[in-house]
């Protein structure tokens, strides 16, 4: 799929002048890049308000962008980021997906959630900042969509991002009546793009059962509660309607039983935080129970027996 190139944004800001005008035109998160490359970073970021949704085209060198609790605790107005790929690849992990977007390609975040964004090369995205009453006015529970690679192959994906892309040559340039009327455009065309998906993901489900749906939901919401330290079988089955039992065989396919899921999860994600320089005035103990574990010498017998060095050599060595 052919996405015009938009080159001609500028990017004439230093780091520090692209990470506020990120917190003034988004919400607050940390922005970095490599070790090095501050001093060498260049970004640019144009915005405007379509009636109640915000637009922005956003560029620049190789990029890191995380949003974490802290971040959402300081800001209270929840809306959903639709993320257009426009030039380069970006990766995001958010609501227990890991996906690679490529030109042409969205997804949906949710600036309420924790997210990450990572864009190894030069990069141009086009960002909507759409209300959560308006976004699920005109789509059955966006939330699904969360995290989720919306291929511009697929359905109308592809004429939703052209439409939107070729909208960011014009910001700056609209009076309030078309942007008013461009508005109602987007969102019924986005309306109608991730409805046809579900549709299709509907269709899918039924061809594969209700079983897979079930043992899908349940992952995302162990992944989602992995810091309550409540979070066992007995709470999961409750959460979703389903027996102990039920839920139990949901997870044979998976050569695992539900409680040695939660486990791993939560020993991937505390391996996650050692290696991240965000954790790192944080604690071996702090990490553990910030994750769902009770008792960190547990913790650590378990992290080795999983890992096979403790969580302090693990650090050590790959905290950088």
């Amino acid at each position: 799929m052919a996405i015009s190139p938009m080159s001609t944004l500028s990017k004439s800001c230093s780091l520090e002048q692209f990470e506020a005008l990120v917190h003034e035109t988004f919400c607050p998160m940390s922005v970095d890049v490599n070790v090095g490359l501050r001093s060498k970073f260049r970004g640019g970021l144009v915005s405007q308000r379509l009636g109640s949704l915000g637009f922005s085209a956003v560029n620049g060198s190789p990029l890191l962008v995380s949003r974490r609790c802290a971040d959402i605790a300081t800001y209270a107005d929840a809306s959903y980021l639709v993320k257009i790929q426009i030039e380069g690849e970006g990766y995001v992990r958010h609501w227990g997906q890991n996906t690679r977007l490529l030109p042409g390609d969205f997804t949906l975040c949710r600036n309420s959630e924790p997210y990450d964004l990572e864009f190894p090369s030069e990069f141009c995205q086009v960002v909507l900042s759409v209300p959560v009453d308006i976004m699920e006015e005109c789509v059955d529970t966006p939330s699904q969509f969360l995290g989720m690679r919306m291929d511009s192959a697929d359905g109308a994906n592809g004429i939703f991002t052209n439409f939107v892309s070729s909208m960011a040559y014009k910001l700056g340039t609209m009076d309030g009546n078309l942007a008013k009327r461009l508005e109602l455009n987007v969102m019924d065309l986005l309306s109608t793009t991730l409805c046809y998906a579900l549709q299709a993901r509907r269709k899918d489900l039924m061809q594969d059962g209700v079983k897979k749906e079930y043992l899908r939901r349940v992952k995302q919401f162990i992944r989602k509660n992995l810091c309550d330290e409540r979070l066992c079988p007995d709470l999961i089955a409750r959460a979703h309607d389903i027996t102990t039992r039920y839920l139990h065989m949901l997870f044979e396919s998976e050569e695992t039983t539900v409680s040695r899921y939660i486990i791993r999860a939560r020993l991937n994600s505390c391996k996650m935080a050692f290696s991240d320089p965000m954790y790192k005035d944080y604690s071996v103990s702090d990490i553990c129970f910030q994750f769902g574990f009770k008792d960190s010498s547990h913790f650590s017998r378990t992290f080795k027996g999983e890992f096979g060095e403790s969580p302090a050599k693990y650090r050590a060595t790959h905290l950088s």
